[in-house]
């Protein structure tokens, strides 16, 4: 009698553990649910706008902890197209590996020439590729859209198909073609300055600024690519870099009463190529640029017998076109 009422006891205690043990996983589902945030069919869906643009913060706020940002998608069974990139720019442009990789991902990897060399970009912002997939492709609400080269991509669930398109192939009745670059007919970048070491000219820097929008958002972006010259051409190479911007402040052009935003500093710092985001939430009919102005700087080191410090200093990021100043040191500063 005694080992049937132990048994029993045992099987109740299982049954309450397993019971707990489904609340719990029940419990984080909806953790993850109550973020407006799911995953259907290898992308990234948000409830609405409002969860799309908290997700949007998070990821800003978060920017200079890759591992934080890439473990909530992992955690959603997902892979970023900004993952995909950083994984890739790891690789020396010369490593065989590296062409094989862009090649396997050729959504990921937009090429622009400059001086002798191609660089390589996401076709959006850091941010915003943080929550496309592999293909560009993310959704609100009932709208699915596509991140391409100067475009997004934008149409209802059911037509999703379509966004796959080439753009000359593709109705506005079925997908509305949404800008992303807003320079791309003229110069595409705000400002852009190759700079070369003085102590080996084989390697440089070259230091980038970009905008980019959404429907109700405007990014810029500042990069950082390291280079070395082999048999004539710059290739991208691997040596410790820093993009970053200091202290900024946002006014808004419609609206006198609104209180002025602070741009807080962000560094950036990696073995090879860097990117730090400027964002400015809100379209250009409330963004006063004329008025607001956050600087920045770009930094590569150079260790060849003695260490040089090159410091491309941007005067104003939101500035158009931006201005900068080059300095070359033998020691480590803080330029603001």
């Amino acid at each position: 009698m005694k080992t049937n009422c132990k048994n029993f006891l045992f099987l109740s205690f299982i049954l309450v553990f397993a019971c707990l043990s489904c609340m719990k996983e029940e419990t984080q589902v909806q953790d993850n649910l109550d973020d407006g945030i799911s995953l259907i069919d290898g992308r990234l869906k948000f409830r609405d706008d409002s969860a799309f643009k908290a997700h949007l913060n998070w990821i800003f706020e978060n920017q200079s902890n890759f591992k934080v940002v890439a473990d909530k998608n992992k955690s959603l069974g997902f892979k970023s197209m900004t993952e995909y990139f950083l994984e890739g720019m790891k690789l020396e442009e010369a490593d065989p590996k590296f062409a094989e990789y862009v090649a396997n991902y050729p959504n990921v990897f937009l090429k622009e020439p400059c001086d002798s060399s191609i660089l390589y970009f996401l076709p959006h912002s850091k941010i915003v590729c943080y929550i496309a997939n592999v293909d560009g492709v993310y959704q609100i609400g009932d709208n699915v859209y596509r991140i391409e080269q100067n475009y997004i991509y934008k149409t209802n669930e059911s037509k999703l198909e379509k966004l796959f398109f080439p753009k000359d192939q593709i109705s506005k009745q079925d997908v509305n073609v949404l800008l992303s670059n807003p320079r791309y007919n003229s110069k595409y970048d705000y400002g852009q300055h190759t700079e070369n070491f003085h102590n080996d000219n084989r390697f440089r820097i070259v230091s980038s600024v970009r905008e980019y929008i959404l429907e109700y958002a405007r990014f810029y972006d500042l990069f950082t690519n390291p280079q070395k010259r082999t048999l004539g051409v710059y290739l991208r190479a691997n040596f410790n870099t820093r993009a970053a911007h200091n202290y900024g402040q946002l006014y808004y052009a419609n609206c006198p009463t609104c209180p002025m935003d602070y741009l807080t500093p962000n560094i950036e710092e990696n073995t090879g190529y860097t990117q730090d985001v400027v964002r400015m939430m809100g379209s250009d009919v409330f963004a006063n640029l004329s008025q607001s102005y956050c600087p920045g700087y770009s930094r590569g080191r150079l260790i060849d017998g003695t260490t040089e410090f090159i410091y491309i200093e941007w005067a104003d990021l939101l500035e158009d076109p931006a201005s900068w100043t080059v300095y070359h040191l033998n020691e480590e500063i803080n330029p603001f």
